[in-house]
């Protein structure tokens, strides 16, 4: 306030001297310094005011949380002061039990006293006639042992005579114990038997119907055996002239093969030239089974296989897999394979392979049409219900 006061009294001031006279430049200007001063004065004071408001602020803060802390605190004495009011008289009831609960000990306590008089009394008295009573008792507990001894002798005599007895009854009564389990085991056995006898005599029954009825299927079995077995043989001399035929028809192409020239090259294939040479100079002949067809330049047919040849150093290499293979390891490697293929093409191999099979067929077919196995599996069929029951189908 005073600042402000101060502040127009120097704002007035230049302008009545300058109704008065013209200020110089140096009044203006220090006028205006101190004006600058006094409010940079003023902002200060105002910076420091609002710093005291804030704490100010922050007090007013602290006295609000300390009132409500206060108030806390108080709710919490006038509860503790109820419990302590409420402790007191529950510990003013207890002490009047209590003092009720002294004096009826005290009471109880000098009955009991005239009670431990009287009691004492009873006991001297009892002490006497315990004294006589024991004196009795020593006197009648000599004769009791008196008579003791002598039941006890005799009861010793007794108990040894009834021992024998025992041990003579537990060696009958195991005796009859193994009587008992023979006889219990021999009428089992008698069951098991009369069982087995009755079985049997449903089985022979079973077989003398079953050798009645395939006494007539023998007869006819045979006639089928006897002309299975002529039409066998004339086979077997057939099947064992074409061979004696074949074999020496194979000679006879060996021979063939040995007297000529086995493969005739093309002139313009050197491969097929180097092939020729080496075929027809092969000293083991009969060998060469297998013969190479020429398809094209390098390309052979050796059997089913088709394979690629070339000359490498005037060595003859025969491309197998990945890699080559020279003639004669190529030649003792698949020519067994190539006539066992050839082998199984054979017609009269597989004609005798047929017989074979037809021999096992009509074999199989006479064992299956058996009237005896018939019956004999109708019979097996019977004597199983429980998988009729079931509804399980039959194994045969």
């Amino acid at each position: 306030m005073a600042s402000s006061r101060k502040k127009s009294v120097t704002a007035v001031s230049p302008l009545k001297s300058s109704s008065s006279h013209h200020p110089d430049s140096k009044d203006l200007l220090r006028g205006l310094s101190q004006k600058e001063v006094e409010i940079d004065h003023l902002r200060t004071a105002l910076h420091a005011v609002s710093l005291r408001l804030e704490v100010f602020k922050d007090m007013e803060k602290d006295v609000q949380n300390s009132q409500a802390l206060l108030r806390d605190s108080e709710l919490k004495r006038a509860k503790l002061h109820d419990s302590i009011q409420e402790s007191s008289h529950q510990m003013q009831e207890q002490a009047a039990k209590s003092k009720i609960f002294q004096d009826q000990i005290i009471n109880e306590n000098r009955a009991l006293a005239g009670e431990i008089q009287r009691l004492k009394q009873v006991i001297e008295q009892m002490e006497g006639e315990r004294i006589q009573v024991i004196a009795s008792f020593h006197k009648e507990k000599a004769e009791l042992h008196q008579r003791q001894q002598a039941q006890l002798a005799e009861r010793d005599f007794k108990i040894k005579e009834l021992l024998q007895f025992n041990l003579q009854l537990e060696a009958n009564i195991k005796q009859q114990g193994d009587i008992n389990k023979m006889n219990a085991d021999i009428s089992d056995q008698l069951l098991n038997q009369i069982e087995l006898n009755r079985q049997q005599e449903e089985q022979k029954k079973v077989l003398q119907r079953e050798l009645l009825v395939s006494a007539d299927y023998i007869g006819k079995l045979e006639e089928k055996v006897y002309s299975a077995n002529k039409t066998s043989l004339e086979l077997l001399n057939e099947l064992k002239e074409a061979e004696d035929e074949m074999e020496g028809l194979r000679n006879y192409i060996v021979e063939l093969k040995g007297k000529m020239s086995v493969y005739i090259p093309a002139k313009d294939d050197q491969i097929d030239l180097k092939l020729a040479e080496f075929i027809n100079n092969y000293p083991e002949r009969q060998r060469l089974k297998i013969l190479f067809l020429r398809e094209s330049e390098g390309v052979y047919q050796f059997g089913s296989r088709r394979v690629a040849v070339r000359v490498d150093k005037d060595k003859i290499n025969i491309r197998v897999g990945g890699g080559y293979l020279q003639i004669d390891e190529f030649l003792d490697q698949y020519t067994p394979q190539e006539l066992e293929k050839q082998d199984r093409k054979d017609p009269l191999k597989r004609f005798s392979e047929k017989i074979v099979v037809q021999k096992t067929l009509v074999g199989k077919e006479i064992k299956e049409s058996s009237p005896i196995r018939n019956s004999l599996l109708g019979s097996q069929y019977l004597s199983q219900p429980s998988n009729r029951s079931n509804g399980s189908p039959s194994k045969y």
